[in-house]
């Protein structure tokens, strides 16, 4: 297909089109504008970047993702993305192999996979961007640590979600139930001229099985009774928080109570209590579900190591969402990391100033003056009268 190209058209209106086109999905006619770009100027990293989105085989895309950095070198975006694109080449090439080399091949510990992925390309620090090897633990640049642990699933089940709730409503139970004991005793000669309010204390007093439990407390002053039910009530819901926060060590604790549950009407049963079948059942029922919950929720409550590097996060795409991710990134202090969310925001909209003052501020945390500088002019060339950028260029020029 043939495209037209006024006589008024300037490189800039092609870069403009060539994006525009390839947004929208027509590749044939933003390589059209594209080409043009880079024939005309071989230094514009958009247009180089943006080919790479619509070129038509690997190693194209390749060629201009190595242009990219060849003009950019810290385009931490790019890199991420290049050494992706090696590896999926590496992984196709390797195909034609046996079934034992390419066995041989495949990682098997987290470590492994780390060496591998350095060997395609290097890891940056997401802290100061300097390259660091697969086994450092911290960086030899800036001397942060490089691992992070993490939950191995980030969202909270129904299992691990009820388990809170079980000793939530522990805590609460705990000190309702010394509170109406207490009470049944101090009120009692109220609750006797109140006949439906006295049959209300004692299905409470059974339901909750207190009865014949505790030792008569009307000479107990009020003060040790609210200390104890306060204290039982504080444990349970630091247990409830610490389970909710995916605190391994609440976890265990949690599965050695529901074992220990059992032992409730076995104790009650040596004391001569007699339990009805309605009772036995109720307490069969809470220690199975109890249990099940524990064991469903178990893999919420493993922790695994993470290697943090100045890469793009997998479930980020957008322009937005990578420049609200990048925020994240900073405020933790991993500014080449937010650089290279930054970098990939700026290069699916160059014409946004808020991007490119966003990456402009990366680097200047990141020692690169003249990088920022370059990203602070472009973002004055898009909008003139930007307060924020004219203030970060004379901080810069002062510097």
């Amino acid at each position: 297909m043939l495209f037209r190209l006024p006589m008024s058209d300037s490189v800039d209106s092609w870069l403009r089109k060539g994006i525009a086109a390839a947004q929208a999905g027509q590749a044939e006619r933003a390589r059209f504008y594209l080409q043009l770009v880079v024939e005309a100027d071989e230094k514009a990293v958009p247009a180089w970047y943006w080919l790479s989105r619509v070129v038509e085989s690997p190693r194209e895309r390749e060629v201009c993702l190595e242009n990219v950095l060849a003009l950019d070198p810290g385009h931490i975006a790019v890199q991420a993305e290049l050494a992706a694109l090696r590896r999926e080449r590496a992984s196709a090439s390797d195909s034609l192999l046996s079934k034992e080399a390419i066995a041989a091949a495949i990682p098997r510990t987290d470590q492994e996979a780390l060496i591998s992925d350095a060997a395609v390309e290097p890891l940056p620090c997401p802290y100061c961007g300097r390259i660091t090897a697969a086994q450092d633990r911290r960086c030899p640049g800036c001397g942060r640590e490089l691992y992070t642990r993490s939950p191995r699933s980030r969202d909270h089940s129904v299992y691990s979600i009820g388990l809170v709730l079980a000793w939530f409503a522990l805590a609460n139970s705990l000190w309702l139930g010394l509170t109406v004991y207490y009470l049944k005793w101090r009120l009692s000669t109220a609750l006797e001229a109140s006949p439906g309010a006295m049959d209300t204390f004692r299905w409470l007093r059974t339901l909750l099985g207190l009865e014949g439990q505790l030792p008569a407390s009307a000479d107990l002053p009020i003060l040790p009774v609210f200390l104890v039910g306060g204290a039982l009530f504080g444990l349970s819901l630091v247990v409830a928080v610490g389970l909710y926060r995916r605190v391994t060590f609440f976890y265990w604790l949690t599965v050695a109570v529901t074992f220990l549950y059992p032992l409730i009407p076995l104790y009650r049963l040596t004391q001569g209590e007699s339990l009805s079948v309605w009772g036995l059942l109720l307490h069969g029922i809470v220690f199975l579900a109890a249990l099940s919950f524990a064991f469903m929720a178990h893999e919420e409550f493993m922790w695994v190591e993470e290697r943090l590097a100045a890469v793009v996060d997998r479930d980020v795409d957008s322009p937005s969402s990578l420049y609200a991710r990048g925020k994240q990134h900073a405020g933790q202090g991993m500014w080449a990391r937010a650089a290279a969310h930054w970098s990939r925001a700026v290069a699916l909209r160059p014409g946004h100033p808020d991007y490119r003052l966003a990456l402009a501020s990366a680097y200047i945390n990141l020692g690169r003056p003249e990088q920022a500088r370059e990203h602070i002019q472009a973002a004055l060339e898009i909008e003139p009268d930007h307060r924020r950028a004219r203030e970060l260029l004379e901080w810069v020029d002062r510097r």
